[in-house]
């Protein structure tokens, strides 16, 4: 097994997200409910905080329920101006993004902490269903759609598939965790610097079993976090590429 880094200087990785999804109970619609409740808890930490209302805060419930496309987006945003951190909250999601610089896993793992904890306390989703980990990473070591980045081979018949425009979709089973790994290049990303383009990794992993209370969460954010690293830096990245991305271990 390769060493795994602490940290990488050239950090390609632009997104970190949790999210937890769960059902409403009876008719309450809780991404209407929420949002008061969870900003008034986080002001405490974030005391610039706004709350931004989005186009899906228009759509019926009605409608958003049947529809699996719309059943889990977000009806409101809340983030502090200068702060990488951003939660989002609908009628069966709540999420909290780190966006680039990312602040590193102690600290963005407190922020979901402090987050479970309000969901908990709140009293409003007193099951929940799914959790996971996401990581959004940008590669941009050699022009897209070069991939000679990572342990990937792909072939189709005897055709060149190589330095192609690309999207893949793969779940792999790990040891307690499901890993959904996709794979875009080239991809256009808005960055603070401005529209960068690469090629985008997007790991999101998922516990298994899933917890299906508060704690059991608290308790496996850890394994999720390990799991995810571990692929990315044993299974996708060359070593050369770790390499060029300066690691400190």
């Amino acid at each position: 097994m390769n060493r795994i880094p602490k940290r990488l200087k050239q950090e390609p990785l632009i997104e970190a997200i949790w999210q937890v999804q769960f059902e409403p109970t009876g008719d309450m619609q809780i991404g209407d409910l929420l949002p008061g409740m969870l900003y008034t808890a986080l002001r405490n930490d974030h005391p610039q905080l706004q709350l931004h209302r989005l186009p899906a805060a228009d759509i019926p419930p009605q409608i958003a329920q049947i529809d699996p496309n719309l059943r889990h987006v977000a009806k409101y945003r809340m983030e502090e101006t200068g702060l990488p951190f951003l939660f989002q909250v609908g009628d069966r999601t709540v999420t909290l993004n780190c966006r680039k610089p990312y602040v590193g896993w102690d600290a963005f793992k407190a922020k979901t902490v402090a987050l479970i904890d309000i969901l908990d306390q709140s009293g409003l989703i007193p099951v929940p269903q799914r959790h996971s980990l996401r990581y959004i990473d940008l590669l941009e070591l050699e022009p897209a759609p070069n991939l000679s980045a990572l342990q990937l081979s792909i072939g189709l018949g005897t055709l060149d598939t190589q330095s192609k425009p690309l999207q893949i979709r793969l779940e792999l089973r790990a040891e307690n965790c499901m890993h959904i790994v996709q794979i875009a290049t080239p991809t256009e990303a808005a960055l603070p610097e401005g529209i960068r383009i690469g090629s985008v990794i997007d790991i999101e992993t998922l516990p298994v079993p899933e917890a299906t209370s508060w704690q059991g969460i608290r308790n496996q954010l850890d394994q999720l976090h390990t799991s995810s690293k571990q692929l990315f830096f044993e299974q996708i990245l060359t070593t050369e590429a770790i390499e060029r991305l300066e690691p400190e271990y």
